[in-house]
């Protein structure tokens, strides 16, 4: 897992550093403006000059900085501008002056603007000297913030380094509508203040794929901030994700719903902290959720403290007026530096209410570590490994044998029975080991809504097909199940060696599959070598795939990944799957699918479809694919249909941040599918496929042809959308085929679009 965000960061990171500019863009180059890249002749002048004439634009502009190092003393950019859209892209480093005696407050600063995106390149504040000063207790500065926006809108920075910032390295204070992705903070583990990303005052922050290390908080959250999402997010060296300080004036605006998930926190001061001074206020936390974090040797995983007054100033004895309320904690993992790793020290005057906390699991050295409660008040859920006696059924307290032989299916089903029966949530555990289960059907509904299937070990499924179930581990009609860790072997390759020696064989068993169930989870699950599919989600709502492997050989047939058909609200999210058939495919009746952080290969690709093979069939509504990586595909990513009539249709479909790695077909529409030429030769496919967007995809196509829209000429394909497309063959730009497809192309496209 670490390898692969390793990766991802590095993926982001290239990416997003390419010019987004429309050939319609004007540009503006620094140097044309007066601007030395020598590092040390100012360049402020002319900087401002090149955003002037940007900002001044009646159409959308780009300002920009070349490859080398120019030195910018001081650069308030303000608006309005006439245009809401400029672009800042950025291939050197703006350098800050190396003494602090002007103490600017902010070393680049836009204000009163909209639709500003800053795009790649760094900015070195070169704080040491500053640092200096104040670690030998002298008079300073408090220093300069190195890149602020305030009172704006729709504001993007996407791929930006900021190092050794004097103060925080990138603040958002009163702004609206702000996304930062892929950026990148460094500064040494001791430099004072230097927080990562601070946003008060803001609403409708995004900050995705971040690499932060730091001196202080890699992500600080003043008063007003709402509606703040955090995702994808390494912290380290630093103080971790802070929720204040808040409470240090009376009069103060809260904080409300901000989402930390998927975060790795290494050898930090703190992991989740919301801290707020120790005096009265009548500001407040709602509505905070923190989920899928990791934990690496944290001095305080989860923490809240209502204590903070530093120097025992203006407040030493009073109480917290700060209320603290709806903060849900769930799936935290790792280890704590100290034996207490959950500390609620919450105001006496001003409780905490609503915590939760839902599977945590946290060690100090090689034990279980502390939890600490004052002023707190809350629930607790989730499963216990190893789980406890009350509220588990483990499969050997059943007759179930670890030796991968025994039949242990009856053991299986009879936790199930019990499980599935108690009116209070509970968790069927199956231990280390290797179980052999023939065939296993856990049938619902439930007494209670929430059952984990908590797996350590291996189910093994018969390695003999000639009994052809269809599905091997199936749920049925249940709601609230969650399947976690594990792994489950289908033993597919008997049957794949049948079918490719040509013989009369059956279809295979789907290894795992929900159907007619709703709010179900499947995290941290490992599937190899299915028969048939490895997970199949029929007809479900609210689901959740998390975090789930997948591992088949290339040339085992039809063994999808994940299959998902008949079902609405489904999240497919940090998947690695490898198959001999789709990584992902998409059935008729699915709305509300959304895909992300997925990596396919070997497999042919994700893919919508086959469809229209019936005449009445659902359509398929709302998908979205984003930050994925193909490696060696057959396609990556697809529509098919079948060349026959139906009153099927695909509609609302996005795919965003995609690498292609040496694959086959990168973007194909084909309408025209008939194995076997039988039942539809010469007829055309009645699937109506329109709004199909394909932003940000990037990499290598094994053919010439890298976007290929094969559509059928009774129902073109419409709406059409590419934009920002960089797609290579070998050494060359690679070639784009339309037929019947209508849509518009933006931005930077390569293979220029055919449509």
């Amino acid at each position: 897992m670490a390898n692969f965000w390793c990766f991802l960061s590095l993926f982001l990171a290239l990416f997003f550093t390419h010019p987004f500019t429309s050939a319609a863009d004007t540009a503006y180059n620094i140097l044309s403006f007066g601007a030395k890249s020598d590092g040390q002749t100012d360049s402020t002048k002319a900087l401002l000059g090149a955003w002037s004439a940007a900002c001044g634009s009646p159409a959308p502009a780009t300002l920009y900085v070349p490859s080398g190092r120019f030195y910018i003393t001081h650069a308030a950019m303000n608006g309005p501008c006439k245009s809401n859209k400029v672009t800042i892209q950025i291939d050197g480093t703006l350098v800050a002056p190396s003494s602090y005696s002007n103490d600017v407050g902010k070393w680049i600063i836009f204000d009163h603007v909209e639709g500003v995106s800053v795009i790649g390149g760094t900015i070195d504040g070169r704080g040491a000297p500053l640092w200096e000063c104040k670690a030998r207790g002298h008079s300073c500065p408090d220093g300069a913030t190195s890149l602020s926006f305030s009172n704006s809108k729709h504001i993007v920075v996407s791929g930006l380094t900021s190092v050794n910032s004097e103060l925080y390295h990138i603040d958002i204070d009163g702004c609206q509508n702000v996304l930062l992705q892929g950026v990148k903070v460094s500064a040494p583990g001791d430099s004072p203040n230097t927080d990562g990303i601070h946003v008060q005052g803001s609403t409708d922050v995004t900050i995705m794929g971040a690499g932060i290390s730091t001196g202080d908080d890699c992500v600080s959250v003043g008063p007003g901030t709402t509606n703040l999402w955090i995702e994808r997010v390494t912290c380290g060296p630093g103080h971790g994700i802070s929720i204040g300080s808040l409470g240090k004036e009376y009069q103060e605006q809260g904080v409300v719903n901000v989402t930390v998930k998927t975060a790795v926190f290494t050898g930090t001061e703190n992991g989740l902290r919301i801290k707020t001074w120790g005096r009265p206020s009548d500001g407040f936390v709602k509505g905070v959720v923190f989920e899928h974090v990791m934990m690496q040797n944290v001095n305080n995983p989860i923490i809240i403290t209502q204590n903070y007054c530093p120097g025992e100033k203006n407040c030493p004895g009073q109480n917290s007026g700060v209320k603290i309320s709806q903060v849900t904690y769930s799936d935290i993992h790792g280890s704590s530096a100290t034996p207490i790793a959950v500390d609620f020290s919450c105001s006496p005057t001003s409780p905490c209410s609503g915590i939760g906390l839902q599977d945590i699991k946290l060690t100090y050295g090689n034990k279980a570590a502390e939890a600490s409660c004052k002023n707190a008040g809350g629930s607790a859920s989730g499963f216990v490994v190893p789980p406890t006696a009350d509220t588990a059924y483990n499969i050997l307290s059943f007759g179930a044998k670890a030796d991968g032989q025994t039949d242990s299916t009856k053991a299986l089903l009879g936790a199930w029975s019990a499980a599935c029966g108690s009116p209070a949530p509970a968790t069927l555990y199956v231990p280390s080991g290797r179980f052999y289960i023939t065939h296993a059907a856990m049938n619902g509904p439930c007494k209670s809504n929430k059952v984990t299937i908590q797996i350590d070990g291996t189910l093994v499924a018969p390695s003999s097909y000639s009994n052809d179930v269809g599905k091997w581990i199936i749920f049925d009609h249940v709601e609230g199940v969650s399947v976690i860790g594990g792994t489950i072997d289908g033993q597919g390759a008997p049957l794949w060696e049948c079918k490719a020696r040509g013989h009369s064989c059956p279809d295979g068993a789907t290894s795992l599959s929900f159907s007619n169930s709703k709010h179900i989870v499947v995290s941290g699950l490992t599937s190899v070598n299915s028969e048939l599919y490895h997970i199949d989600i029929d007809g479900c709502q609210n689901v959740l795939v998390q975090g789930v492997k997948v591992s088949a050989p290339g040339n085992s047939p039809n063994t999808d990944g994940i299959h998902v058909q008949g079902s609405t609200d489904v999240t497919i999210m940090g998947a690695g799957i490898g198959t001999g058939d789709d990584c992902v495919s998409v059935g008729p009746g699915t709305t509300n699918l959304w895909i992300e952080r997925v990596t396919c290969g070997p497999g042919h690709g994700i893919s919508i479809g086959s469809l229209g093979k019936e005449y009445q069939e659902q359509g398929v509504v709302n998908v979205t694919v984003k930050t994925a990586v193909f490696t060696g595909t057959e396609n990556g990513l697809r529509i098919k249909t079948w060349g026959r009539a139906s009153d099927g249709f695909v509609k609302g479909v996005i795919f965003e941040h995609v690498m292609m790695q040496n694959v086959n077909n990168p973007i194909i529409i084909t309408q025209n599918y008939c194995p076997g030429e039988k039942n539809c030769p010469g007829q055309n496919s009645g699937i109506k496929i329109s709004q199909v967007t394909y932003s940000d995809i990037h990499g290598s196509s094994a053919t010439p042809i890298a976007v290929d829209f094969s559509c059928s000429p009774t129902n073109p394909c419409t709406g059409i959308g590419l934009q920002d497309i960089k797609l290579t063959y070998g050494n060359k730009v690679a070639e784009a085929s339309c037929k019947n497809a209508g849509g518009i192309a933006s931005g930077f496209v390569v293979p220029p679009s055919c449509l």
